[in-house]
């Protein structure tokens, strides 16, 4: 018997589901089965898991999905503080007991967890959103609206960015013996990454102030001695463009509008 047959038999069909998460080089994968499930080669272990309906909508990309499974999952750990910085794929496959056909019914991301006693409750969109692309972003402005070391900036990340160790960690504020050397909110706006267990963490610097370093979330995996790399951020304006960056002819701003209106309601212009 065929799968989709099996799949609309009120008598045959006997589904089970297998869930595989992977982010960077690690992957954990989990069945809805009552037992465990070799898969491709790949063991699924059985656990408490469930999920919300696929909904079949115009808008595929808001056909999310949400799974609820036991809080203690090695892989949802990594969501007890804030979201990882590397993204957590998630790949829904469907089969029936006996049947050796598997399809993979969904795809997407995990976006964010919802810790509830026992249980998390993950919030994922589906694959579809990567298709969307940014619209028309720069406006008749002041300010730069070009992504810092992005494409368009033209800034090398790598050029600027300054390797350091943590001397101490209180929370989400760092002491980085390093930073001192550079003036008051020289990284402020700017992200910190290190290393931790096999993937690079990311956060953004949200203060700075001699050694003292304010990330936007506390960082995992993050001790004491470890090393960190930090990257100078940037208030958007010429004038800091030019002096930090030597990066004026890329300025996507326009700095000269005039300060009064034309099409305001003085006579005189």
């Amino acid at each position: 018997m065929s799968y989709a047959s099996r799949e609309t038999s009120t008598a045959d069909s006997s589904p089970v589901e297998l869930y595989e998460f992977r982010r960077g080089g690690d992957t954990w994968r989990y069945t809805s089965g009552a037992q465990d499930i070799h898969h491709a080669t790949n063991l699924y272990s059985a656990v408490p898991i469930q999920r919300s309906n696929i909904e079949q909508a115009s808008e595929m990309g808001k056909t999310g999905l949400r799974i609820t499974c036991a809080r203690d999952l090695a892989f949802a750990q990594a969501f007890i503080a804030t979201p990882p910085a590397e993204i957590t794929l998630l790949t829904l496959y469907r089969q029936h007991r006996g049947d050796n056909q598997t399809l993979a019914i969904w795809m997407g991301r995990v976006l964010n967890a919802e810790w509830r006693s026992a249980e998390v409750e993950l919030n994922c969109e589906p694959a579809y959103t990567s298709l969307q692309r940014v619209g028309l972003r720069r406006l008749y402005q002041r300010n730069c609206p070009h992504v810092l070391y992005g494409t368009a900036c033209g800034v090398s990340a790598v050029v600027f960015r300054v390797a350091a160790t943590v001397a101490s960690i209180a929370g989400n504020r760092l002491s980085v013996p390093t930073a001192a050397d550079y003036g008051a909110g020289y990284f402020a706006g700017g992200y910190a990454t290190w290393a931790a267990n096999g993937i690079t963490e990311k956060r953004m610097i949200t203060e700075h102030g001699s050694d003292a370093i304010t990330l936007s979330a506390a960082p995992p995996g993050l001790n004491p001695g470890d090393g960190i790399t930090l990257y100078p951020g940037c208030d958007r304006t010429l004038k800091r463009c030019q002096e930090k960056f030597s990066n004026s002819a890329n300025f996507g701003g326009f700095a000269f509008i005039p300060a009064q209106n034309p099409f305001g309601g003085s006579p005189i212009y």
